[in-house]
């Protein structure tokens, strides 16, 4: 079982040889693109080989026989242009190329959004701990994409934390990106495309689906699944109101930045700090937000109660009044009131103490009542934020490669297919396609402990505890099955 991402070491990645070609490979390219002619460039920084990726599973806690290293991965830095704000800027993002894949049908494109970060530099094109996870999910045979997006990693401008369309943008425009430098780095795209990400990477991919299912994006790169993880769905109605419920909040630091954040791009939510925040916090907290300082040190600058920090009665005053600027903002930046017209699924966790559960309820609530039948919400368990973390981001990924198409005009040997289970998420039952009635299966705990065996295309799964839990048949790869009850 993955540990959780954001207290891990650094991972075992000599930067060695490979670095040295850092500045060997610089491309520019220009589009016209709805009238603006946007460019990107590239920068290789770094090969995993199969061994160095193997050994960083391991470091995960990922099973063996769950997860196998098939190729060696190139890691580069994209630079690209997007729109913000009626301008055209330069933002940063990681691209992963796995090298030896000569599949004809092409590559898939997953994109994946990344967590809350403050520190510039601990975006995924400096391949951060969460940048590296890259690597694991592109030696599966996947273009992993991952924006650092507006105002982090190489952008200098002030990050506007959690606001949905800049978020979008950074992915659509590295999207496209991409596609532009496919001939230069040697690969081609099968035209599937896939978006996951976790806690604020859960909102921002929750944006991008919605734009490429409800905007001309889609025409570009139609949506094949998205898997958001523990996002802030609902910050009008479910996040803002319940981080207020209480005389604490896990990490003052994300409202200074959400405040902040929305005031770059609105302007319309305080002239003067002092009018959301009491002194002497008014008067420091924006110099800590020069992307030079990370979370705990922000944090730690934060009083302990949220009554020292914010200004008496402003939550009330939000909570009150349909058209404060806050509330309007939120609104703005809500991501939930769409149909999917492909598969989406929600994963959260009970205990989340940063973002709460119902973001994913509501969400998966309203997407039923208006008529959906392509999404679905998972309880992963009764796990905080950091430690649901793992678990979302690798069932994210065996989710997403299971939804890869094979090649049928391959003339190499036949691939090994993946085991698909369904229902999935389960309860007591279910049905292995493709099985034959004298297959042998095995489920196993996540830690490879054999707790079952049979044979058949029909798995009993009572008695078996809520989480998650691996089958493998006979001829077929291994899939993560989520228990719920």
């Amino acid at each position: 079982m993955w540990r959780a991402l954001f207290v891990l070491e650094p991972l075992p990645y000599p930067q060695t040889s490979t670095m040295s070609l850092r500045a060997s490979l610089t491309l520019s390219l220009f589009l016209g693109l709805t009238g603006t002619c946007l460019g990107q460039s590239v920068e290789l920084l770094t090969t995993y080989t199969q061994s160095q990726l193997a050994a960083t599973a391991a470091v995960f806690g990922i099973p063996s026989n769950a997860f196998s290293a098939d190729h060696d991965v190139n890691a580069y830095r994209v630079l690209y242009d997007m729109p913000y704000l009626g301008d055209t800027i330069e933002v940063s993002g990681a691209l992963f190329v796995p090298q030896g894949f000569d599949d004809p049908c092409g590559l898939p494109i997953h994109l994946y959004m990344h967590g809350t970060i403050f520190k510039r530099t601990d975006a995924p094109s400096f391949l951060s701990i969460e940048g590296t996870l890259g690597g694991l999910m592109s030696t599966l045979g996947q273009l992993v994409l991952m924006p650092d997006y507006v105002g982090l990693g190489t952008s200098e401008m002030m990050h506007p934390y959690v606001h949905a369309k800049s978020e979008s943008d950074a992915g659509f425009y590295l999207m496209r990106a991409a596609d532009a430098l496919s001939e230069e780095l040697g690969y081609t795209l099968n035209g599937q495309n896939f978006i996951s990400g976790y806690s604020q990477g859960g909102h921002a991919a929750m944006a991008l689906a919605r734009d490429l299912t409800t905007t001309a994006y889609g025409d570009e790169f139609a949506l094949s699944g998205a898997v958001p993880g523990s996002g802030p769905y609902d910050i009008s109605g479910s996040q803002f109101p319940q981080t207020f419920e209480f005389e604490t909040y896990s990490n003052p630091a994300y409202l200074a930045y959400n405040v902040i954040g929305w005031n770059s791009v609105y302007g319309t939510l305080f002239d003067d700090l002092s009018e959301v925040f009491q002194e002497p916090y008014a008067s420091t907290m924006l110099d800590l937000f020069d992307g030079n300082n990370n979370a705990a040190t922000i944090n730690n600058a934060c009083p302990s109660t949220l009554e020292e920090f914010l200004q008496p009665g402003l939550v009330e005053e939000i909570q009150n009044d349909p058209t404060h600027p806050f509330h309007l903002a939120a609104l703005d930046n809500d991501v939930y009131q769409w149909i999917p017209e492909a598969p989406v699924e929600m994963y959260y966790c009970t205990q989340d103490e940063q973002v709460f559960y119902q973001n994913a309820l509501v969400a998966d609530t309203w997407m039923t009542e208006n008529g959906s039948t392509m999404h679905s919400s998972t309880n992963l368990g009764a796990y905080d934020h950091g430690q649901c973390a793992g678990l979302a981001i690798f069932e994210g990924t065996l989710w997403i490669q299971d939804f890869v198409e094979e090649c049928t005009t391959a003339v190499t040997d036949p691939k090994v297919s993946s085991l698909v289970a369904y229902p999935n998420p389960a309860t007591d039952m279910v049905t292995l396609r493709g099985v034959r009635a004298q297959t042998p299966w095995t489920v196993r705990s996540m830690s490879g402990q054999v707790v079952r065996q049979g044979q058949g295309s029909r798995v009993d799964l009572q008695g078996l505890s809520v989480g998650l839990w691996m089958i493998q048949a006979k001829g077929h790869k291994p899939t993560v099955l989520s228990l719920v009850r």
